[in-house]
């Protein structure tokens, strides 16, 4: 019996397999395959850190880049500054229960279209939770801190004008080097100044701040340092 010999590819053939053109367009090929994957892994990252309300990044971003700013820092010595912030909502049950809480929802994007708007560029505005919003403000020291937050006050007065809700913020910042220690107290010095900024509004309206025991809910925040 006779079997059939296979039959062998022309010299030629091989040849343009393995020519340079052949091979670039393999790898070009290829490199489309992992750019295509890489976007859908971006577009998953990016769904992981965002919160769905407001479209800000939220709670776990924050802690990761609060994280790694204040690693920077710490190598960087005393030439590096950063600040943040943290925003509370004044007045926000109120807000639900009179107005519902789609007014409520409307409300918190709101402040978030706000922030993005009136932020520098490079800020890092993030909602944490609830009424809560925190801001990653990297190069700003403690002293130009103070007129950011100042024009961001001008800018929501500005903004409240012809408002059917207007709304109220409380905020407090902290500063490294200033704090130094760790990332949480750094939090818990931005969180202490933002309900002595309501306690003061709230005085200046003749109402009567939330205890300080309030200030344990702002805890929720995980440790992150």
């Amino acid at each position: 019996m006779s079997s059939a010999m296979p039959r062998r590819k022309p010299a030629t053939e091989n040849a343009n397999a393995t020519s340079p053109e052949a091979q670039i367009a393999r790898l070009a090929k290829q490199n489309a395959t992992l750019k295509r994957e890489i976007a859908r892994l971006q577009v998953y990252r990016a769904m992981a850190y965002r919160d769905p309300l407001t479209a800000l990044w939220n709670r776990r971003f924050f802690e990761e880049r609060l994280k790694e700013e204040f690693s920077r820092s710490r190598r960087a010595g005393g030439e590096r500054r950063f600040s943040v912030a943290v925003i509370d909502i004044n007045g926000f049950k109120e807000i639900n229960d009179e107005h519902g809480h789609q007014a409520g929802d409307n409300l918190l994007k709101w402040v978030g279209e706000f922030l993005v708007a009136h932020l520098r560029t490079h800020d890092v505005p993030c909602r944490t939770g609830g009424d809560e919003f925190m801001v990653l403000l990297p190069d700003l020291s403690a002293t130009d801190c103070q007129p950011v937050i100042s024009r961001l006050r001008q800018k929501l007065a500005e903004a409240n004008v012809g408002r059917p809700i207007p709304v109220s913020l409380s905020i407090g910042t902290a500063s490294w080097p200033e704090v130094s220690e760790s990332c949480d107290k750094l939090l818990h010095v931005a969180d202490h100044a933002m309900y002595e900024d309501k306690r003061q509004q709230k005085a200046l309206r003749g109402g009567v701040a939330r205890g300080t025991a309030a200030q344990s809910s702002r805890h929720r925040l995980a440790s992150v340092g």
